[in-house]
């Protein structure tokens, strides 16, 4: 067999190949477009089953299905980025009810990027938006002004999550940054519960400390160098301790 023949014969070995494969894709897509009616049923019992109390609260999407997996996103009446989802995949149903929806990942996640979005947008600061806690523990009264999504960024249900980098590394400088840091989201009425910052040494970058639940109350106080002076050499002193702030160097 010369090499020409070897060559047209390995092309069209591998054009099967290509077309075997592309048709067990469309078989297996099609397959699965064909038992999407057969699961959606499966998650309609499913749902009447574990979750009967909130029939009336929620509505249901179309079913989905890809990479072998059905999915089918289940939302609230009250807001529709706060859902969970159902799953069908390898025989199994499962959902993500605890976390996306009693702990309210999905709408918390949303909250957050939405008002860190807006802080960006509006007043050029970047920053970090995190929730403090999941939405069950907060209060029904919280709960229903961030369902309603009623001035949230006002709603002190979050922290602030801040990077600085400075050039000189001392107890003064270090204070004034956090300082200003606060006073410049309070002078636009953002008002989180505390704040997270997390500073670097420019010169050194090997040298950063994160201080954590700093609140507004902070810029008021006459021992603010002192407490940083602590925390920089990792004393944890009774003025540390008084202030409630948290340190990790």
């Amino acid at each position: 067999m010369n090499n020409k023949n070897s060559l047209l014969i390995g092309r069209g070995i591998f054009v099967i190949i290509i077309i075997v494969s592309f048709g067990l894709i469309i078989m297996n897509e099609k397959g699965g477009d064909l038992f999407k009616v057969k699961v959606e049923k499966k998650f309609e019992t499913y749902l009447n089953d574990n979750y009967e109390d909130l029939l009336n609260t929620i509505k249901k999407d179309k079913v989905n299905y890809k990479n072998n997996t059905f999915t089918q996103k289940i939302v609230s009446k009250k807001n529709k980025n706060w859902y969970f989802t159902l799953q069908y995949k390898n025989k199994e149903y499962s959902d993500t009810y605890q976390k996306d929806y009693v702990e309210g990942n999905s709408i918390l996640n949303y909250l957050n990027n939405k008002v860190e979005k807006e802080i960006k947008d509006k007043y050029k600061i970047d920053c970090e938006v995190k929730a403090i806690t999941t939405l069950d523990k907060y209060s029904e009264k919280v709960q229903e002004a961030l369902l309603k999504e009623d001035n949230i960024i006002n709603i002190r249900y979050y922290y602030i999550k801040k990077d600085l980098l400075i050039s000189d590394w001392n107890k003064e400088t270090i204070t004034n940054e956090i300082v200003q840091t606060i006073k410049d989201l309070k002078d636009k009425n953002i008002t989180p519960k505390y704040y997270e910052i997390s500073i670097t040494n420019e010169n050194d970058i090997t040298e950063a400390i994160t201080l954590s639940n700093i609140n507004e109350s902070f810029i008021d106080r006459n021992d603010k160098e002192e407490i940083i002076s602590d925390i920089l050499n990792g004393k944890e002193s009774d003025k540390v301790k008084e202030s409630k702030i948290t340190f990790q160097k």
